[in-house]
């Protein structure tokens, strides 16, 4: 089955279905059809060298192989249901290093108050409250503190 697909706001895309061993295979890719209101000529050319087009209006839209984009045959590899991890598997690469520990200096707060700020002349503290001085970015903060990473010796890919 081919030809264009309009069902909506939704769906909007060309079909190409083949029937292989009486299934019907859809393509793997998506092809957007054209909506508008004029009518459009499709055309699928299939050659024998196992490959396709899909033009619209004479401009190829879509190509490819017919293996690659539908599934004709079964996959060279599947996975073995019975297969499973080890208990002792590990699958992080790097660990943290145990032996690293976080600097004395380290715990500085993100915002400090502004040193060269000043009480405004106006300010009333009975009226505006206790003034305080506007927050700025503290130059010595380091952000949270992470170990360093290490390969995992028990690491097993």
């Amino acid at each position: 089955m081919f030809g264009p697909d309009i069902c909506g706001p939704g769906t909007k895309k060309v079909h190409v279905i083949f029937n292989y061993k009486g299934k019907n295979l859809l393509t793997t890719k998506e092809i957007r059809c054209k909506d508008d209101v004029f009518t459009h000529i499709y055309r699928l050319v299939v050659k024998p060298d196992n490959t396709y087009k899909v033009l619209i209006d004479g401009e190829v839209v879509e190509k490819g192989e017919l293996e690659k984009d539908w599934a004709f045959l079964e996959p060279k590899k599947i996975k073995d249901p019975e297969a499973k991890k080890p208990e002792d598997w590990d699958d992080r690469a790097k660990i943290d290093d145990e032996s690293d520990t976080k600097p004395e200096d380290w715990e500085q707060p993100e915002y400090i108050a502004d040193p060269d700020a000043t009480k405004p002349e106006d300010w009333d503290d009975e009226m505006d409250g206790e003034w305080e001085p506007p927050q700025i970015n503290n130059p010595a903060y380091k952000g949270e503190w992470k170990p360093k990473q290490i390969d995992n010796p028990a690491y097993k890919g």
